[in-house]
């Protein structure tokens, strides 16, 4: 499906812009319960809107481009029910609805959505990505943005602690917190995603970005009204439709093109989250030094320790899927997936080193006419070829048999231990050789002979020895299919 025409997104920015305007100039102006209910009006209209642009917008799309948008719209429209049912309440009982309840706890499914949301982009960027020495992928970014998050919440507590707020907290007042701290998670994160993933430059993520510090900062005032008993603010509202407002350019936001980048992350991303723990660290130690440790900074940093651990398990886990994947690209051809030069030689290694020695075959493959193919039909049919031959050839040994590419149309297998029949053998793997190949592009199927030579490694043979033998057998076949 078409995405949607550009002029009407910018009708529609202009509209919400108008919308923000008149929203700002009714709070600055008046402060009655009518300016009230006209700046949670706004906030209710601006928040059904951006529910429709995300809808809109997710529903012509595919892919992660179509989930994260419709996430983003799922979260988006609870919480405009529920922040509905506050301004039906405050404008007919003239105060707000009571928390916790139901309005409270629909409020939370926005940062759920939103989080979701940012996970599905976080992926389908990383799969962009060709990444050099370490990687960050996005479960690694969700564990650096919940310490970073972890520690302001720790470090805020402390501030407030300082300045004379309550030792506890009621239940009203934890729920209203935690909109703040889903604030903080998710504004890190979506930070973290732009940084460590290098797409800060685009749009959507920096419109993203703005609209969660927005509403952020509405959660925030609300919060503080909250722990000092003042009524709740019209800025927080402004903050509330400010945030609902800058969403919207996400979503209208055109599609990215999956452009494959190169990158090595830098030592200073992979410090952040440590930097803000050692604060708190410092924070602790400086309060149980002086007597006075705060018992809920404690259980904070309990739970920062936790998640660096993690962390630190999810880097190990991703170290050793590179050193797989590194070993697989030193010991494995790349263009068949065989076994290459440098893994032969290992196994020669190995088997000199061996104090019980185990008698071994080798049989030297020479393509014929291959080189003809690849000029006739280019080198993408020449290399097709090469795949398929090298699949061939490991289907007729053994499980514990290696086969080798060692030069451009070179094949060596090691067989352990040696076939009781020998040349059965070489003629089975010549014959599969034969077989013609149906190359992708070619109508005309293409076949091709192959040169074998066998020899059978005698006790401490060396190994550049052990090839010349089966070399020299291999030009010995050739001769004879000439002659």
């Amino acid at each position: 499906m078409r995405a949607p025409a550009r002029p009407s997104r910018w009708l529609v920015v202009l509209g919400l812009a108008v919308l923000a305007v008149a929203a700002t100039a009714v709070f600055l102006i008046w402060s009655n319960p009518a300016a009230r209910f006209a700046d949670d009006l706004a906030a209710v209209v601006s928040a059904i809107v951006a529910t429709a642009t995300y809808a809109w917008t997710g529903w012509s799309r595919t892919g992660p481009e179509r989930r994260w948008r419709l996430l983003m719209a799922a979260g988006l429209g609870v919480w405009d029910a529920a922040h509905a049912v506050w301004t039906w309440h405050r404008a007919a009982n003239g105060e707000p609805v009571a928390v916790p309840g139901v309005a409270s706890a629909l409020y939370l499914v926005l940062p759920v959505g939103v989080f979701a949301a940012l996970m599905v982009i976080a992926r389908a960027d990383h799969a962009t990505l060709r990444s050099y020495e370490t990687t960050e992928p996005p479960r690694v970014l969700l564990l650096d943005g919940l310490i970073v998050a972890a520690s302001i919440t720790a470090l805020a507590r402390e501030v407030l602690a300082l300045g004379g707020a309550p030792e506890g907290f009621a239940p009203a007042v934890l729920v209203r917190i935690s909109y703040t701290v889903g604030d903080v998670v998710l504004i890190v994160l979506a930070l973290l995603m732009a940084i460590g993933l290098r797409c800060m430059s685009r749009a959507r993520q920096v419109w993203l970005v703005l609209g969660l510090c927005a509403i952020g900062a509405g959660d925030f005032t609300y919060a503080c009204n909250t722990i000092t008993d003042a009524a709740t603010p019209g800025a927080a509202e402004l903050g509330y439709l400010a945030g609902m407002l800058l969403l919207i350019p996400a979503a209208l936001a055109p599609a990215q093109q999956p452009v494959i980048r190169r990158r090595s992350i830098s030592l200073a991303l992979l410090a952040v989250p440590y930097v803000p723990l050692a604060v708190v660290l410092a924070m602790v130690v400086i309060n149980v030094a002086g007597g006075s440790p705060y018992p809920d900074v404690i259980y904070v940093l309990s739970v920062i320790i936790a998640l660096v651990v993690l962390r630190h398990i999810a880097n190990l886990l991703e170290l050793h899927r590179s050193h797989q994947r590194l070993a697989r690209a030193i010991l494995r051809d790349p263009l068949t997936g065989v076994a290459n030069r440098v893994q032969l030689a290992d196994l020669f290694d190995e088997a000199l080193s061996s104090p019980r020695y185990e008698e071994r075959g080798l049989i030297y493959v020479d393509l014929n006419d291959f080189k003809a193919v690849n000029d006739e039909l280019g080198h993408r049919a020449g290399d097709e070829l090469l795949r398929i031959t090298a699949h061939r050839l490991r289907r007729c040994v053994r499980e514990d048999d290696t086969v080798a590419r060692i030069g451009g149309d070179e094949f060596v297998i090691l067989l352990v231990p040696p076939p009781k029949d020998p040349e059965s053998l070489v003629q089975r793997l010549a014959d599969a050789v034969a077989q013609p190949v149906v190359l992708s592009g070619v109508k005309t199927p293409v076949r091709i002979t192959a040169s074998l030579g066998y020899h059978r490694i005698a006790p401490g043979q060396h190994p550049s020895d052990a090839l010349a033998h089966a070399d020299r057998a291999m030009y010995r076949d050739k001769r004879g299919r000439v002659n």
